[in-house]
């Protein structure tokens, strides 16, 4: 998928994928139908001929349509779960920090903050050029390392450690989900078949046989339909790509709700 179409706002792709799909049709209509019959000819029988010949395309043509549709939108459910699930890990977190003893507290609660800012102000927006910074894994990191390094002395304090670890380990799956979701797209591959499919689509319906103001009227609603469907793929691929991709809403209310009144203090 070209790059530039992850930088259109939702509406206006929306009316872009829609309007192109009827234009193209339009425009195969008014200059490519008359071509069209003069060389498939126009006998009585031509719109069930040509209804036979293009059941089988229309009945592969929608499963995938149908199929890329669920797996984008599982794809960016699958990530949106991941981001909420990261941040809700590290609320955890923070807020099982309290209960260990200075400086260890001050320093993961320190820690964690920093993590959650480069999360919002670096990485995402790296996110939506496709890509992730090293530096959440290296925070993620000195965060394990910290934790590592502490040994409990008291029963209490065990159990809290191994809770804190668990914890831990819930956030790294999470983050590794939300990098994933980076790369995650639909194969170009894939996307020559559904552009491919969508010409031959529209060029069987420059082939019916109608008079002209219904033709232009009926083709025209499935052409609209079918560019409503290829917005809905795109809207949904690459689930943190562009301007449309998800939002870091779960840090920014983690920030916001638990971390920032301890700014300066840890």
């Amino acid at each position: 998928m070209p790059e530039f179409i992850y930088d259109i706002p939702l509406r206006q792709l929306a009316i872009y994928t829609s309007l192109a799909a009827v234009s193209a049709f339009i425009i195969g209509l008014l200059l490519i139908k008359p071509l069209l019959r003069l060389l498939f000819g126009t006998g009585p029988d031509f719109n069930e001929t040509l209804g036979v010949s293009t059941s089988a395309f229309n009945l592969f043509y929608g499963l995938l349509l149908g199929l890329l549709t669920v797996s984008a939108y599982q794809n960016n459910e699958s990530v949106k779960h991941g981001i909420l699930a990261e941040a809700t890990a590290l609320s955890q977190l923070y807020t099982s920090t309290e209960s260990y003893p200075e400086p260890l507290h001050s320093e993961l609660a320190g820690m964690l903050r920093d993590y959650v800012l480069f999360t919002i102000y670096r990485d995402w927006p790296a996110h939506r050029e496709g890509e992730f910074l090293d530096g959440g894994g290296n925070r993620a990191g000195a965060i394990w390392q910290k934790l590592s390094s502490f040994e409990p002395q008291t029963r209490g304090q065990e159990v809290l450690h191994t809770a804190v670890v668990n914890a831990f380990q819930q956030f790294a799956a999470a983050r590794q989900q939300r990098i994933t979701g980076t790369q995650t797209e639909i194969p170009i591959v894939l996307w020559y078949a559904v552009l491919l499919g969508a010409l031959m689509n529209l060029i069987l319906l420059v082939l019916v046989k109608l008079r002209p103001r219904p033709h232009m009227l009926l083709g025209s609603i499935s052409a609209f339909f079918l560019g409503v469907i290829l917005f809905v793929i795109v809207a949904l691929d690459a689930p943190l790509r562009g301007v449309n991709g998800l939002n870091p809403d779960p840090f920014v209310l983690l920030w916001e709700r638990e971390m920032v009144l301890d700014e300066g203090l840890g």
